[in-house]
């Protein structure tokens, strides 16, 4: 073990490697263009416009355009945020309630809650590692990774926890991230990240789960380092938008 030189700053959701700002994991994958995003955004808002219909109407009388264009606008942000279900919440809440421990679980998570169960009474996994942070050095990225655990019959694997409503590929980029750093932080020191057999995503459901697996080898972190190179080079502080100037002026002589 050595000692801790990776950072975690929760008031950002920042890490620093080094002393050096290291880019999330996460935030790389925005170096994906997400076509379906503005549809389901435009979707969002059409839908509450037409289920508030009344209230939007004395809203504009009130408040203006601007107001009730601005509350719209918010709208898809707002639905992505309450409607937020972590996966990592849902497993802490199960480990005690599997262990019979009396835990007062929110009735929003509650279908989640015994979908886990299902998953560890089918699986009998044995977590190895528990929501680690995790580093590459080389390619200066860090994130964290639910778990690592030992499944029967399946081996030593990372498990990654979604409770979206779909899983898509970029799942595998994410989890290919994870596999592929150097290091991992452990009780406050740096270990080597232990190889595993296979990477697996839990898809956490009401009631039920699905667990899927995920080609996450080496051509597919290559596809999570194009993602972050793209993101760095083009995403990042609107950077594209930065090549448009302002329009000309025709001078009047």
């Amino acid at each position: 073990m050595t000692d801790c030189k990776i950072q975690f700053f929760e008031t950002n959701h920042r890490y620093k490697i080094d002393g050096r700002y290291a880019t999330s994991v996460t935030t790389a994958l925005k170096g994906i263009p997400k076509d379906a995003l503005p549809r389901w955004a435009a979707r969002t808002v059409a839908s509450h416009a037409l289920n508030n219909i009344s209230t939007l109407a004395d809203s504009v009388e009130a408040f203006g355009f601007e107001p009730a264009l601005r509350m719209l606008a918010g709208v898809p942000d707002e639905k992505r945020d309450t409607a937020a279900i972590r996966g990592t919440d849902v497993h802490n809440l199960a480990e005690p309630y599997l262990a019979g421990e009396k835990v007062e679980v929110p009735a929003e998570l509650e279908p989640y809650v015994r979908g886990y169960a299902r998953y560890v009474e089918d699986w009998n996994p044995t977590a190895i590692y528990d929501e680690v942070i995790v580093a590459s050095r080389k390619h200066n990225y860090a994130g964290r990774l639910d778990s690592i655990q030992d499944i029967p019959g399946l081996g030593v694997c990372l498990v990654d926890y979604k409770t979206s409503n779909r899983i898509y590929g970029e799942h595998a980029l994410q989890c290919a991230a994870y596999r592929y750093a150097e290091t991992m932080v452990v009780d406050g020191e740096e270990i080597p990240m232990p190889p595993v057999e296979r990477v697996l995503i839990l898809h956490i459901q009401p009631e039920t789960y699905d667990l899927i697996p995920a080609e996450a080898g080496p051509e597919t972190f290559e596809k999570f380092l194009t993602a972050k190179a793209n993101y760095l080079a083009n995403v990042q502080s609107g950077k594209l938008k930065k090549l448009i100037g302002e329009p000309l002026v025709r001078e009047v002589a």
